[in-house]
């Protein structure tokens, strides 16, 4: 899962313009593949069927409150920058513009929809 993340600074540091609340996360997902395999070229308009469960988080929630009114923080694993694989049924998805100006569409989720953290 190679891409460019659209939101670092000259820095390396990732620059993204909302803050999620409670323990909600913003997800870059990995662009879908444009190839299945290293032969058979997959068409423009089949592609998000192949798009896998990847992403570059950009932003995460601080945590949340239960119903006993005990707050519990988010993860400590999810901070911004890393690559995480989430659950890829999530339906909500947002349009954000990078720093330069281009649209991207993003994943919004709960922290508990991210599966796992991957390492590089």
């Amino acid at each position: 899962m190679e891409f460019e993340n659209p939101f670092l600074d000259q820095n390396g540091k990732v620059q993204f313009p909302w803050n999620p609340v409670s323990d909600k996360v913003f997800i870059l997902p990995s662009p879908p593949p444009e190839k299945h395999g290293n032969l058979i070229e997959i068409p423009q308009q089949f592609r998000e069927e192949y798009k896998d469960n990847t992403g570059i988080l950009l932003a995460v929630g601080p945590g949340y409150y239960d119903k006993k009114g005990i707050f519990h923080f988010t993860n400590s694993e999810l901070c911004p920058g890393v690559k995480v694989v989430y659950d890829v049924t999530v339906p909500w998805k947002h349009k954000v513009k990078d720093n330069n100006g281009v649209e991207h569409e993003l994943v919004l989720c709960g922290a508990a929809d991210v599966v796992c953290v991957l390492e590089d």
